[in-house]
């Protein structure tokens, strides 16, 4: 969204102290429980979605596709700043609410979005729990001989709280929903909760997802030079993903021999060692082919919706609503040869193992 219309003053000084007050906003949570204990008690989390992939790969879309059904809840923009207690954050902020303007989204990309538009912001929750993953210049992968159980106890109460407070206007919202880059870092070992649940990882062809992120990158570098806080919320929620804020995720020691982040050959060496990574541990997620989406919507949803167990009417309905990415022009000259050899390799056997 737009920070300079949507965060003034106040907003901003709210924000920070939100921010900067993860352990209250911890203990707000534990509070949050015992005073919603009855109405939490009728909510199961059974089904979630977790949407995840690289940036620019179809995310946001089919966040709003599932969306539009009206089975899941999500963190919405009225969630933040205290995405930890949402219960208790709806209970007072709806005294104060505004009018609902769609605007468009800071990536700048003509994706409107308001106050009730699902967003990703779950990672507030992964920061509080699992500090030493985020590094100052990268995210260290999960592995399984790690565990959290206070993390799994608070993760499957926290989507139990997400359906419940979305439930006066969804009430059909039986099913969490996330969309969260920072999930394909947690593939390979999945924590509890995640596990009852189905990954959902959309990708493109690498070259233009790249020169997509890498045209993010830039923007948002200028954004982060204009406005520090931009950057201060992007990673207070957990976006990492460009800017003076990037930490890439490091799936097997990749960095230590990467272009620079100035060089559109470091976002394919990102895409490779990424869906490198998932098509080794990510068996039972649910690949989608964005190609394949945006030509064959109708019949790409219908699959969807049964990988999903959803009415496919609920989904090939919204076809319509499904375009081609923008495409972007690349001097592919300026990539070695060797690279693009492998990402174009990689790209097939991802479409050849695509669900949709």
């Amino acid at each position: 969204m737009n920070f300079d219309e949507r965060y003034g003053t106040l907003d901003r000084l709210l924000y920070r102290i939100a921010f900067r007050g993860g352990t209250a906003q911890h203990a707000m949570a534990d509070m949050e429980e015992m005073v919603f204990q009855d109405e939490l008690e009728s909510v199961s989390a059974d089904g979630p979605v977790f949407i995840t992939s690289l940036p620019r790969a179809g995310t946001t879309i089919l966040l709003k596709l599932l969306w539009n059904t009206g089975a899941f809840a999500s963190h919405t923009y009225q969630d933040m700043p205290f995405v930890l207690c949402p219960l208790l954050w709806n209970q007072f902020s709806s005294q104060f609410a505004e009018e609902d303007v769609a605007r468009e989204r800071t990536h700048g990309d003509g994706l409107q979005v308001s106050g009730t538009s699902p967003e990703a912001f779950e990672d507030m929750v992964w920061k509080h729990f699992w500090p030493d993953h985020y590094q100052n210049d990268h995210i260290r992968p999960w592995r399984s001989d790690e565990k959290n159980p206070e993390f799994n106890a608070f993760f499957e109460t926290h989507m139990r709280k997400v359906i419940a407070v979305r439930r006066d206007e969804r009430p059909d919202a039986r099913r969490y929903l996330s969309k969260n880059n920072l999930n394909i870092a947690r593939l390979a070992a999945p924590p509890a909760p995640l596990r009852t649940g189905t990954f959902l990882v959309p990708f493109r062809t690498p070259v233009q997802q790249a020169a997509s992120m890498y045209r993010q990158h830039e923007r948002f570098l200028e954004l982060h030079e204009e406005d520090d806080f931009v950057r201060e919320y992007m990673e207070a929620i957990g976006h990492h993903e460009f800017g003076k804020g990037l930490r890439p995720v490091n799936f097997d020691d990749w960095l230590s021999d990467a272009s620079a982040p100035s060089d559109l050959a470091f976002w394919v060496e990102y895409w490779v060692a990424t869906y490198r990574h998932i098509l080794q541990h990510a068996d039972d997620a649910v690949l989608v082919s964005y190609a394949r989406l945006t030509a064959e919507p109708t019949d790409s949803l219908s699959r969807l919706a049964e990988a999903l167990d959803l009415p496919a009417a609920d989904l090939t309905s919204q076809a319509d609503q499904l375009r081609p990415p923008r495409t972007h022009s690349v001097d592919r000259d300026t990539l070695p040869s060797s690279l693009v050899q492998t990402a174009t390799d990689l790209y097939e056997r991802l479409d050849r193992a695509a669900d949709v």
